[in-house]
């Protein structure tokens, strides 16, 4: 039987594939135990389907992370690797809002969503994030709003740029 480091260590690695580790893994408190110590692997591509998977198990089942929410935050706004960083923070989008926003996420969303040092793609989940973070509280959505409005669509790429449109709506 093909261990899973082996399986998410394929060259080729189908959607098909990540969706039957994520599927096992959340059936299996030690295969997802297993899964989480993959982001830490040596070798990146191994690294970004533990990720993928990952993201693809906190879509359907995000109480699955209760308990390691802390860790794949801060993994998430310290991650080099701008895959893995875009798939952590999907991971971070899809858990469940907290009574208390995290502030520190909440600073690295902030200026994350303009960092040109930021994928695209990172940058687009940081807005939507802050905008998670801020709904509840109205002297953060009126930071948030101030954030949005201060920004140039212009100077943003179209994903971005879009996001901030939208977050401007629903504020």
């Amino acid at each position: 039987m093909t261990s899973l480091r082996e399986t998410l260590a394929s060259r080729c690695m189908s959607r098909a594939r990540i969706d039957r580790a994520a599927d096992e893994a959340a059936a299996d408190p030690e295969l997802f135990g297993e899964l989480l110590s993959l982001l830490d692997d040596g070798e990146t591509a191994v690294a970004w389907h533990a990720a993928w998977a990952l993201e693809k198990v906190a879509a359907r089942s995000p109480e699955l992370f209760a308990e390691r929410r802390a860790a794949i935050t801060a993994r998430a706004m310290t991650e080099r690797h701008s895959g893995i960083q875009r798939l952590l923070l999907s991971i971070v989008r899809h858990l469940p809002d907290e009574e208390e926003p995290n502030v520190d996420l909440l600073d690295f969303c902030l200026d994350g969503i303009f960092s040109p040092k930021l994928s695209v793609a990172s940058r687009s989940l940081c807005g939507k994030i802050a905008y998670s973070l801020c709904r509840r509280h109205a002297e953060l959505r009126a930071e948030l709003r101030a954030c949005m409005e201060n920004a140039d669509d212009e100077c943003l790429p179209t994903a971005v740029a879009s996001v901030r449109r939208n977050i401007l709506k629903k504020l």
